[in-house]
């Protein structure tokens, strides 16, 4: 004789409204730290490890910290609802960017800059698929 079985996962119940996907807090915790470690290390870059500190590389800091922080939690937002294949793509563009801009700041040719961005924006977005591959 065959039983009902209810498996584990989310069901809504009635009367309860539709959530949308939310990041944890810990994870904005981890992505504002490394969004002002992205933007200190930008300021870095710029000032050669060594001068005086001085307000366009504070600008610099603040604008790519907040633009590093902006990239990620939109991805961090929308990376549930995206099939393995395109939310591993997106991860190797953010990352190919994040890591470019870095590179482009100390100064190297554009040519230099762009095939180093997508050598790596290519090779972190296989290792994403993988692992998204695997673990789903």
């Amino acid at each position: 004789m065959a039983a009902h079985v209810t498996l584990p996962g989310r069901h809504r119940r009635t009367g309860e409204r539709e959530t949308r996907p939310h990041v944890h807090r810990s994870t904005l915790m981890v992505l504002a730290v490394c969004a002002v470690l992205y933007g200190l290390y930008a300021e870095v870059i710029v000032r050669h490890g060594d001068g005086p500190f001085t307000g366009g590389q504070a600008v610099l800091a603040v604008v790519s910290m907040v633009g590093f922080g902006v990239l990620w939690y939109g991805y961090l937002r929308v990376r549930r609802a995206l099939p393995r294949e395109t939310r591993a793509a997106a991860f190797g563009i953010l990352f190919g960017i994040s890591i470019g801009f870095l590179y482009g700041l100390s100064g190297n040719s554009v040519l230099t800059v762009a095939v180093v961005s997508l050598i790596l924006a290519v090779s972190a977005g296989l290792m994403a698929f993988y692992v998204f591959y695997t673990h789903e």
